[in-house]
């Protein structure tokens, strides 16, 4: 895959999408990178996903998950090892189930929205900062996603950026190799 091709695939959508959402939104990378990526798994339910964002979290899954799946979570990860040694060390639950819930989304389910949500902190490694700036930026950027979406023309503006984005090619865009690469390419934009 040409990666000059994707860069400037990346650049039309966000110049496209940028007239949805107010200057320096946090929500509309994160917008493009997950409507791309559904777009490839399930073309046709792009639509449906972005209006479902609440579901992404599953929130009620999160908080009744039993205290060794969370400890599991965190010491299974070297990364998170080692930012919450202390928590893990004294089984200081009040600070990892809410850490938890911020990370889990992210790092368990590899949401394409919360990844580049917080791909700065999770470039690097500043897992703490992720989790304080969790629930405000999120909310943030679902509240500007909401107002987009009433706007008119987003739609039709998603289908054509999906339109383009298919163009790429189906098989490669299921490779993870790909996928990476569409993360670095974002990252240029």
């Amino acid at each position: 895959m040409d990666e000059k091709k994707l860069v400037a695939f990346l650049k039309q959508s966000r110049k496209i999408l940028v007239d949805f959402f107010p200057s320096g939104s946090p929500a509309l990378l994160p917008v493009i990178f997950s409507s791309l990526v559904w777009a490839v798994t399930r073309r046709a339910e792009v639509k449906k996903k972005i209006l479902e964002v609440k579901v992404w979290l599953e929130p009620e899954t999160l908080k009744n998950k039993p205290a060794e799946f969370v400890l599991d979570f965190f010491e299974s990860r070297p990364e998170l090892k080692a930012a919450y040694e202390e928590e893990i060390k004294n089984r200081d639950f009040r600070a990892l189930r809410p850490a938890f819930r911020a990370l889990y989304p992210v790092l368990g389910l590899m949401d394409p929205f919360l990844e580049k949500l917080f791909s700065f902190e999770l470039k690097n490694g500043d897992y703490r900062r992720l989790v304080a700036g969790f629930r405000p930026r999120l909310e943030e950027a679902l509240s500007e996603i909401q107002a987009a979406v009433l706007r008119k023309n987003f739609w039709k503006t998603v289908d054509q950026v999906c339109a383009e984005f298919l163009k790429l090619g189906w098989t490669l865009l299921t490779e993870d190799e790909v996928r990476q690469l569409l993360k670095k390419a974002m990252e240029k934009i």
